[in-house]
């Protein structure tokens, strides 16, 4: 238990089929021995070690802007955002180790078409000792290091699944994915997103139609015929 409490009320036979799967599924994070925290490098305060263009003593800083079906895609040139952080002994707190990351934004728009848009930092495509992550960025990292490969792909497929997108949709009436909020969900174990991981490095998916195909053959929603109507 993480001491969070809510009250999760659907409003119709579709939110309570998603709340009832969601509520099925075998793990936390903590049983995961996963965590999720917020980036450190908040923009304003650390200003003086940001660059817009990748130099020799950077290392990658990443936004929401360097997010791309499911990947994490540095640089981005041109770009308004930063694309990296001065590596100096001074630095190095605001910082994680090379490793398998998963990333998701912290705020989407209204018009946006996921909620939860997670991508994966691939320490085999990036190679550098330490990377950044700014500040509108969640983490999910295993206490402060990478996560295994395949469960970070595996973790992944999971959050950029549409019944998770659904969930949120219907029980966070706000834009922002905190933290908080990701420590609350519950998981597929350990051996299914490894198993979805898997997937993902042979090749076998990469868009919504085949995420979603993936989840639904191990972890498929079922309809339970049974929602609360407004009026009980």
């Amino acid at each position: 238990a993480n001491g969070d409490h809510f009250i999760h009320l659907p409003t119709g036979e579709a939110a309570s089929d998603v709340a009832s799967w969601m509520a099925g599924l075998p793990s936390t994070l903590q049983e995961l021995h996963i965590d999720v925290s917020t980036g450190r490098v908040v923009e304003f305060r650390a200003r003086e070690l940001l660059r817009k263009d990748p130099e020799a003593s950077t290392v990658p800083l990443i936004y929401p802007c360097h997010f791309s079906s499911g990947q994490v895609v540095w640089p981005q040139v041109p770009s308004r955002k930063h694309n990296a952080i001065v590596d100096i002994p001074d630095s190095q707190y605001l910082m994680v180790p090379r490793g398998y990351y998963v990333l998701t934004k912290r705020f989407s728009s209204k018009e946006e078409r996921r909620r939860v848009v997670a991508a994966v930092y691939d320490p085999g495509q990036l190679d550098f000792e330490r990377i950044g992550f700014e500040n509108h960025v969640n983490y999910f990292h295993a206490t402060g290091t990478g996560l295994e490969r395949d469960m970070a792909f595996g973790l992944m497929v999971f959050l950029n699944s549409t019944p998770v997108d659904r969930y949120f949709r219907q029980f966070n009436g706000h834009t922002q994915v905190n933290a908080t909020d990701l420590r609350t969900l519950r998981y597929p174990d350990a051996e299914t997103l490894r198993t979805m991981g898997q997937s993902v490095l042979e090749g076998l998916v990469g868009s919504q139609e085949q995420i979603d195909s993936l989840l639904a053959a191990y972890l498929p929603v079922r309809s339970t015929g049974k929602a609360k109507s407004s009026s009980e």
